[in-house]
């Protein structure tokens, strides 16, 4: 959960998700429905599809016991190299070395390592030193204690260096810059979207459709159109709204924004209205009370365009 994602984000998310699928057996046996339905908000669904898959390999080819080597745990989905060295350092006292970007950000300040973070010159260095700390004591302790260190003191701006355990040995401190180590690979250039969605309204239900897509894949979200400007947008909507057998009304009731790592998205709400004479026939689509949408596998755009529409 936290890859890619900040701890405040989780924290909410990870008891839910482990009173639902407190072990191996119960994630291998449930719907991936259901699963993406507790990872809903926390976005990269795929980690979540991942997390399914890899319970039900260790069911099915490990006998329910998870892998102790990081080169068995390579083997799983979702598991690259850095997750299966976090996992075996963590629960079984691996001393293969594990950098996130907290671990990589505190060892580059701690031993002044030049370069940009995620370059495999620079990771190899990283590594190396990580490895170095590892060679003695709890790997697990240590592992855990450098990624707390990065989360919670050496954080990538403003680093607390006064309360910092290590800040006599620290490099970085010592040149009067530890914020500008590890140097970080530019941001992508923002652009610009626009997506004009339909909320059609059937006796306290709203209609969704199941993407299938790459990304947000099996999510299920409002019938939308993206499109580089507001009136693409809004007339390719049309021809989905169309072929759903939905009439648009003419203004939208709602707006929202969203951003997606570099997209900054511009949401425009259209009520629809459903052909009386004419049932929808779409087998991707399904009408959700305000209660199930709650519980539903949706993604965090939908919940902003339910928003936007007054429905929850």
């Amino acid at each position: 959960m936290l890859q890619q994602t900040t701890f405040g984000a989780v924290a909410p998310r990870f008891e839910g998700f482990l009173t639902r699928f407190p072990d191996l057996g119960s994630l291998a046996r449930a719907r991936e429905d259901s699963v993406l339905a507790a990872w809903s908000g926390l976005g990269y669904y795929r980690r979540a599809r991942n997390l399914r898959a890899a319970a039900r390999k260790i069911v099915r080819e490990h006998g329910g016991e998870f892998p102790r080597d990081p080169v068995m745990l390579r083997r799983l989905p979702g598991f690259g190299e850095y997750t299966a060295a976090a996992v075996a350092a963590l629960a079984f006292g691996s001393r293969r070395p594990a950098a996130d970007a907290n671990v990589t950000r505190v060892l580059s300040r701690l031993y002044g390592i030049e370069g940009v973070a995620g370059t495999k010159e620079h990771r190899e260095a990283v590594a190396a030193r990580a490895e170095a700390l590892l060679a003695s004591g709890d790997p697990g302790r240590m592992t855990a204690a450098l990624m707390d260190l990065g989360q919670l003191l050496c954080s990538a701006r403003d680093p607390s260096c006064g309360v910092c355990p290590v800040a006599g040995e620290c490099a970085a401190l010592r040149r009067g810059d530890p914020e500008r180590i590890p140097l970080r690979a530019g941001k992508p250039k923002p652009v610009r979207v626009y997506l004009a969605a339909a909320c059609a309204r059937r006796n306290g239900t709203v209609l969704l459709v199941r993407r299938r897509s790459s990304f947000l894949d099996g999510l299920w979200e409002f019938p939308s159109a993206e499109a580089t400007t507001r009136n693409a947008a809004r007339e390719i909507l049309a021809s989905k709204a169309q072929a759903l057998r939905l009439s648009l009304d003419p203004g939208p009731l709602g707006t929202a924004r969203h951003t997606v790592v570099n997209r900054r998205i511009t949401i425009e709400v259209f009520s629809a209205r459903p052909n009386p004479k004419s049932k929808i026939q779409d087998p991707k689509s399904r009408w959700f009370t305000a209660s199930q949408l709650q519980r539903a596998a949706i993604p965090t755009l939908t919940r902003k365009i339910a928003r936007a529409a007054s429905f929850v």
